[in-house]
């Protein structure tokens, strides 16, 4: 096992991390994926962006279950590409992993700045 050396007060000087805000799924029906979650695991609706929201390229179901938080996209309008585009080379899966943070910009620098 491998283990690291930290120092004890090691904070970024830039920003704080709070917490994992939420996750983006890539999905072919956001409808049946979150029908899923909230039938089979407690998840509750949260939100809807779509075709009754006047959103014509794409369709989000958002469900939450206390502090967890999905939000399952998919294409409607076939001329949508990047959806589709994923979809068809990856299938589906998790787009983004959103965090909570007080200095984001200072905080993706750091990023980059490391390496990432």
């Amino acid at each position: 096992m491998t283990y690291y050396q930290r120092e004890s007060n090691s904070r970024p000087e830039v920003g704080t991390f709070y917490s994992f805000d939420h996750l983006r799924f890539y999905v072919s029906n956001a409808k049946q994926a979150a029908s899923f979650y909230t039938s089979r695991f407690g998840f509750h609706n949260l939100a809807y962006q779509g075709l009754d929201t006047g959103s014509r390229d794409y369709c989000t179901h958002v469900i939450s279950n206390n502090r967890v938080i999905f939000a399952f996209t998919s294409p409607i309008n076939p001329g949508e590409t990047e959806i589709n585009d994923h979809l068809r080379t990856h299938g589906d899966g998790v787009k983004d992993v959103a965090f909570t943070v007080d200095d984001a910009r200072g905080i993706y620098n750091k990023a980059i700045e490391r390496g990432a």
